[in-house]
């Protein structure tokens, strides 16, 4: 239950618009001029330092966890070193009114925004990509074929070592920097980057310490200024905690609390980042907690369930300013910051504690999209705590997802390449599903790019022509018509899909290292585990272990159409491969009894039907098994999985008719879900067609989204039938599944009356967005998906 503090905290952030703001936009700008001619890592910690020591320190009403990346409530800030001028300018005056994540930017911004962005005309990271791409490329992106990350963003989404921040705080980061630059004299090239790179955590962190106090400083002066003598008491030990933390380490729960959420701000006001997850909050967390509410009895378990709620709506109020293609592609604010309780400890006993519970507990209350809960299942994980998650599942939180612990070990193992035992039985999630070794040794970068699989099968049965536009993109695979069998046509579909693949490897190595060379992250990188030690940043292959996410939109529609082709082609020779072609090129105008046959009579995946299911795994398996041995720029690999994000609808929308029985421009499939009303058998059906993928051979995994009808998951029975389906997808060897229960009317209504429904949450991926704050064609694919009864 909602203390008053908590209510009001919450209306409070339901009742503000997101706004974006000039501060650091200005304070970035003038360290840009004040500090140029540094070496590069050295002259990143500066621009970071300058804007701490400046920019506004804001302590809000009834906050116990303090700190903001912006000078506003809610508010978001621009990076001009990565993010071009050049659309910040255009946007500037849709932002308000967009349909797509919109931002409130008040008169007075607005015109500093624009005067100060004249300075970095033709100077961010996506202007800078746009040059070096090679042409190819750039016309298979704007194409939607396929896309490229790093472009506009950064290297790194950080789970960092928690552990070690909150054992030795930043004083240890520094005295540890500097034992290391005092063993060195510098002999190479090499050795002079580490040391600079040493000097630039440093720097940084004076830059958050420096911060802190002030922080420290600003609750003194509210506090000699406040009449309520209970807040003032509250603003007092906010100042202690902020003399104490970041800088050493806590000695408190609420000092901890306050550690972790400095920490994480700083990665927002340092670069454009996203998925800066929480890690094993429940573990890092629980001698603190321990102490504080068990041993020494200092707070009571509702005064710690108060901080720890304080802690999650701070979550809610960062956010990155993305253009309208991103945030059709990504919709709804997603910033990926995942929590993780539950799973295994390192010497592989149960996990699971009082603070694994009491943190789904503030998720209960609170039902806000931040943070992203993710709870670890093993066959020792207590029944309590799996059916505390379904309970929230069930009344239509969309919270928390389920991850399988052997899956997630096995993956760690995988992608680890020399990870231990108890690394791997430590994994989080870094990045939005995607497992990896934990303790903060990954970096993830997890978006290194996605390929439209609606445009390979129209390559394929185009010999590499792009019929949308006539030109030739793809690669030629010889003429359709002459293929004489299902085989030839999935092995034209091999070439098309690992050429794009290729493609993408290529503009990603080439952003990774000019990332190397203009935009290495300090702060980040310091916090993982690898980076101090190696001298090292992230972007220069600094953390233990590193890797680079591969993507995939339309996998199931891949699949289904195989099969169609398969079916109806080649075996029953219902049409011949000419007719085929020409009903897709005419969206099956005039055609309809053909559409029909082509999504009824072939088999579908997500009905625990072998063929198309196995036709799934063999192309999924075939990417995993090439991508996976290929080496990134900076030493680690790349790492394939299924996750579409809101992708699905623009690369849908370039893409026509599939011989699947889709229709042109409509979405594709919902990751590794089933094309949205085609899984007919069942929940139970449905789950064990996407385990029989075997997720745990895909480094990055594969997201599983699955919703229910609530009038078929009610009482305790419909517990029964959630825990039975999460445990009979783990026990068939699925890795995630995250789950909505909410039906079609109730969505509908939000549509047209949104403000009776603004706090209505579903999952869209690896994250969760409020129903009304999505564009409506990313509410209609929501819509879509087959809402499932209770039916085994």
């Amino acid at each position: 239950m909602l203390t008053p503090r908590v209510k009001r905290m919450r209306e409070k952030y339901f009742e503000t618009i997101p706004q974006i703001t000039a501060e650091r936009l200005v304070l970035a700008t003038e360290a840009y001029q004040k500090f140029a001619g540094d070496a590069v890592s050295i002259f990143r910690a500066k621009v970071v330092n300058y804007i701490m020591e400046n920019m506004t320190t804001l302590i809000m009403d009834d906050e116990l966890i303090v700190g903001t990346a912006t000078n506003a409530y809610r508010g978001a800030n621009l990076h001009p070193e990565f993010q071009s001028s050049s659309w910040y300018i255009s946007d500037i005056d849709e932002f308000s009114s967009r349909s797509k994540d919109p931002y409130y930017i008040s008169p007075e911004d607005k015109e500093t925004i624009l005067e100060t962005l004249k300075y970095w005309e033709g100077k961010s990271m996506e202007d800078l990509s746009g040059e070096a791409m090679p042409a190819k490329i750039k016309e298979l992106e704007k194409d939607d074929i396929i896309c490229v990350g790093l472009e506009n963003g950064v290297s790194g989404e950080t789970t960092c070592d928690h552990e070690k921040i909150l054992t030795i705080g930043l004083r240890g980061y520094m005295e540890e920097c500097q034992k290391n630059i005092d063993s060195i004299i510098p002999q190479t090239m090499e050795e002079q980057a580490k040391v600079d790179f040493w000097k630039a955590c440093i720097i940084q962190c004076q830059g958050l310490i420096t911060y802190a106090h002030r922080m420290a400083e600003e609750a003194e002066r509210m506090a000699f200024a406040c009449t309520d003598e209970k807040r003032k008491k509250e603003l007092l030990t906010i100042a202690e905690n902020c003399r104490v933390v970041p800088e050493n380490p806590p000695k408190t729960f609420q000092q901890a609390l306050q550690a972790v959420w400095f920490v994480h701000v700083y990665f927002y006001i340092e670069v454009c980042t996203t998925a800066c997850g929480f890690g094993r909050f429940d573990q890092y967390m629980w001698p603190f907690y321990e102490k504080d509410v068990i041993k020494e009895k200092n707070i009571t378990r509702e005064e710690a369930l108060e901080m720890l709620e304080c802690l999650y709506l701070k979550t809610c109020e960062v956010y990155e300013v993305r253009d309208n293609w991103y945030a059709t592609a990504f919709a709804g604010y997603p910033m990926w910051q995942i929590l993780v309780v539950g799973g295994q400890t390192p010497d592989g006993k149960d996990a699971t504690n009082d603070l694994s519970y009491l943190c789904l507990e503030a998720a209960d209350d609170l039902q806000i999209k931040q943070p992203v809960m993710a709870v670890r299942v093993w066959e020792n994980t207590p029944e309590d705590l799996i059916r505390f998650g379904c309970k929230m599942i069930q009344e239509g939180q969309a919270n928390p997802g389920f991850f399988s612990d052997d899956a997630g070990i096995k993956i760690s193992l995988d992608k680890g390449r020399g990870c231990t035992i108890e690394e791997a039985r430590d994994w989080t999630i870094v990045g939005c599903t995607q497992p990896a070794a934990g303790g903060g040794a990954s970096d993830g970068s997890p978006d290194a790019g996605y390929v439209n699989m609606g445009k390979m099968i129209e390559f394929v049965l185009h010999n590499g022509v792009d019929p949308a536009t006539g030109k030739l993109m793809g690669l030629e695979t010889g003429d359709p018509r002459e293929f004489k069998n299902i085989e030839e046509f999935k092995d034209a579909l091999k070439k098309q899909i690992l050429h794009h693949y290729d493609l993408i490897r290529t503009g990603y190595n080439l952003m990774q290292s000019i990332h190397m060379n203009r935009y290495p992250v300090i702060f980040a990188s310091m916090v993982t585990k690898g980076c101090v030690e190696s001298g090292k940043s992230v972007q220069h292959g600094g953390a233990k272990y590193s890797t680079a996410g591969l993507y995939v939109t339309g996998p199931a529609n891949l699949a289904d159409s195989i099969a169609a082709v398969e079916k109806c082609v080649f075996e029953d020779k219902d049409l011949t491969m000419d007719e085929l072609i020409k009903a897709c090129d005419t969206n099956f105008e005039g055609q309809e009894r053909l559409r029909q046959l082509l999504l009824n009579k072939p088999e579908k995946y997500g009905n625990n039907q072998a063929h198309v299911d196995g036709i799934y795994k063999e192309m999924m398996h075939f990417i995993a098994e090439n991508v996976q041995q290929w080496p990134d720029a900076r030493g680690g690999y790349y790492a394939f999985g299924i996750d579409s994000q809101t992708m699905n609808i623009p690369h849908g929308l370039v893409t026509g008719a599939l011989p699947d029985g889709r229709l042109a421009g409509e979405p594709f499939c919902d990751a590794s879900s089933p094309m949205m009303g085609r899984d007919i058998n069942g929940p139970t059906a449905t789950v064990k067609s996407v385990a029989s993928m075997t997720p745990a051979d895909l480094h990055e995994g594969a997201l599983y989204n699955l919703r229910f009808d609530p009038h078929g998951v009610q009482g305790e029975e419909g517990k029964d039938l959630i825990e039975g389906v999460i445990k009979t997808y783990f026990e068939d060897g699925g890795q995630h599944i995250q789950i909505n229960v909410v039906d079609n009317e109730t969505l509908k209504k939000a549509q047209e009356k949104p403000e009776d429904y603004k706090g209505l949450m579903v999952r869209v991926a690896g994250y969760m967005a409020y129903f009304t704050e999505l564009d409506k064609s990313a509410q209609d694919v929501i819509i879509y998906r087959t809402p499932h009864l209770n039916q085994r």
